[in-house]
């Protein structure tokens, strides 16, 4: 097992992994195809329990989101950067990339929104980093802000989902303190 240094926390890691973990590690390679389990299930991996939590909701956002691909991940991004998660914001923005999202376009999530363009992705994308960042702060007139955007309630719903775990995923690598994967620094530097 590797060590998280700054924790103490194991990494159990693919070749040591047996029963539930071995099976989930399977699945999430399969489910994401992707070659190697992320860092972040691994280091969760130490609790079978809360693998399977985490596993068990990543998997049902991304199957049952009704939001476009590129827009979930564009919220995912801009709310792991508001939050700074290094984790997190490396492995949103190949997603962005990988979706053919341009350079523009990230460089104004995380740097520029209220020049982002089309006008509903912006009053999205702000009313998600809103749910973020401060909840309790929200009033009538952001949800009124994003359906006049024409955006339904059952999105609106999804973005609130979608905020919500996002900040949980940010909350969880940066605890964990889990270094980006190699995989996902290599897949940044080629696009």
């Amino acid at each position: 097992m590797g060590e998280i240094t700054a924790t103490g926390l194991r990494m159990v890691e693919e070749d040591e992994a047996t029963g539930e973990v071995a099976d989930l590690y399977e699945e999430i390679k399969r489910e994401m195809m992707v070659p190697e389990v992320p860092n972040l299930f691994k280091a969760l991996a130490t609790s079978p329990a809360a693998l399977a939590i985490e596993w068990a909701l990543f998997k049902a956002l991304y199957e049952r989101s009704t939001l476009p691909q590129s827009l979930f991940a564009m919220l995912m991004y801009a709310i792991a950067s508001q939050n700074d998660c290094q984790y997190c914001s490396a492995s949103h923005e190949l997603s962005c990339r990988t979706l053919g999202i341009d350079e523009e376009t990230l460089r104004k999530l995380v740097e520029d929104l209220p020049n982002l363009t089309p006008e509903r992705i912006r009053a999205t994308i702000q009313f998600a980093l809103k749910v973020a960042r401060s909840p309790k702060a929200l009033v009538r007139e952001d949800y009124d802000n994003v359906r006049a955007h024409g955006v339904s309630d059952e999105e609106l719903v999804e973005i609130i989902q979608l905020a919500a775990m996002g900040s949980s995923g940010d909350v969880l690598a940066d605890a964990l303190k889990i270094d980006v994967d190699a995989a996902v620094t290599e897949g940044l530097a080629l696009v």
